[in-house]
């Protein structure tokens, strides 16, 4: 007899702009890729793009499908990772994340970042031990709803008893998609009219004030 297993509440967590300070390095990488292939993107429209995983940012941002998307992806990728030694966690997110495990909250890092981004920001929060789903886990990123609820499996975590914590208003609005509640923090640089647009029912500074309240 096969037995469905139990599932329970929980928290999923943006890991870029959501628990390290990183959105800034992110844009100027982007933006540095782009102009070395040749193409022309100013800094504001990447920045609104950002939290979108490099499958979906690219095309998003040039308007059409580009041959060079995976080069682009991995020059980005090189280029944000010269820039690790400037990151620092946002405020409060290593509270929160010490306050989860204190209190037994079930919680998983859902990131759009690739393995090797993940590990390196891991390395920001002094964390090695945490839950995650990264890109690397799903066919199609934020603000598609798979990496969320890819998380929310691996978790044992019930989407319609989740609540989703990021910065972006892709954050939001993939929540949204996944049946899932929605938290957004300011502190990844997104004005409050656009995070509510997408879907978060509540705004906050930075994870500092959510410790306690999750």
């Amino acid at each position: 007899m096969t037995t469905t297993p139990h599932l329970t509440s929980g928290i999923l967590l943006d890991l870029d702009g959501t628990l390290v300070d990183s959105v800034h390095q992110h844009v100027v990488a982007w933006h540095e890729a782009f102009h070395a292939a040749g193409y022309t993107v100013p800094q504001w429209r990447i920045h609104a793009g950002i939290g979108m995983g490099s499958d979906r940012i690219v095309p998003w941002l040039l308007g059409r499908h580009v041959d060079d998307a995976d080069a682009l992806a991995d020059d980005h990728t090189r280029r944000f990772l010269d820039t690790v030694d400037t990151l620092e966690p946002t405020e409060g997110a290593r509270d929160l994340l010490d306050d989860l495990d204190r209190r037994g909250v079930s919680y998983i890092i859902s990131t759009s970042a690739s393995t090797t981004e993940r590990e390196a920001l891991f390395e920001v929060l002094g964390r090695d031990d945490l839950p995650y789903t990264d890109a690397d886990a799903v066919d199609s990123s934020k603000p598609a709803p798979d990496l969320l609820l890819s998380s929310c499996v691996q978790a044992g975590i019930d989407p319609a008893r989740a609540i989703m914590v990021g910065d972006a208003p892709w954050d939001a609005l993939a929540a949204l998609r996944a049946g899932m509640s929605a938290v957004a923090v300011r502190c990844g640089g997104f004005g409050d009219d656009a995070l509510t647009g997408a879907g978060a029912q509540r705004v906050v500074d930075a994870p500092r004030q959510l410790v306690g309240q999750l």
